[in-house]
């Protein structure tokens, strides 16, 4: 146990100093007059941009540690699941600036019902489109989204056409702190997202599935109660 604390605590660390080692280097060039006007403004405007990953990084982490010690309760509301898929996509995809993404949401034959914490299941479906965007081999990726109805629950099927997730790793994607190989080296993080969303999903009494995944791109499945 010792021995998993003292490794968890290394990777959490090392991923949390690299923006603060980035923001010091650009802070410190900006300072002593290394860069001057346009290139001074675009170092600060990158600063920003790691200031708020960072940020981002530890609320994550706290958001993760207060939800895994029953600190976070679910607020449940009767939603029509569809409107608010497409929605929740929508907004996220305005939000992109450095990639050419198509995302197509599938309407389903009839109106499906579901009693979900909106905030907590937005959060799942932004993480499982970022990590598409992220898993897009180019600079143009695709999200197909679609609907499921069974007599219990309804199941929300997420498919990119990204660099999918190796065989070997496909097993501790759901792992906390678990980040791939590939994804160390092009993506920060702290790799909670997956574990996060899953425990969200399962508080809802429902899960998150990886349903396959090869190198045409992944499907992940958000199976909801009605």
């Amino acid at each position: 146990m010792e021995e998993l604390r003292s490794e968890l605590l290394a990777g959490v660390t090392h991923d949390l100093k690299t923006p603060v080692a980035s923001i010091s280097g650009l802070l410190q060039a900006v300072n002593e007059d290394v860069v001057t006007e346009d290139e001074a403004k675009e170092f600060i405007e990158i600063s920003l941009k790691e200031t708020d990953r960072l940020q981002q990084m530890i609320a994550s982490l706290l958001d993760f540690n207060a939800f895994a010690a029953g600190g976070i309760p679910i607020y449940p509301a009767k939603t029509l699941i569809s409107p608010f898929v497409s929605r929740t996509f929508m907004q996220w995809q305005a939000t992109l600036t450095d990639i050419n993404l198509t995302i197509h949401v599938m309407k389903p034959t009839s109106e499906l019902e579901v009693s979900i914490d909106p905030v907590k299941v937005e959060q799942i479906l932004i993480n499982l489109a970022q990590n598409a965007r992220q898993a897009s081999v180019s600079n143009s990726g695709q999200i197909n989204v679609t609907f499921i109805e069974k007599r219990h629950h309804i199941e929300i099927r997420i498919q990119d056409n990204g660099s999918g997730i190796s065989q070997e790793e496909q097993p501790f994607i759901f792992e906390r702190f678990y980040r791939g190989s590939d994804k160390k080296l092009r993506v920060r993080g702290l790799g909670l997202g997956l574990s996060y969303s899953r425990m969200i999903a399962r508080a809802h009494g429902g899960d998150l599935q990886l349903v396959e995944s090869s190198n045409e791109g992944s499907t992940f499945c958000l199976v909801l109660p009605k």
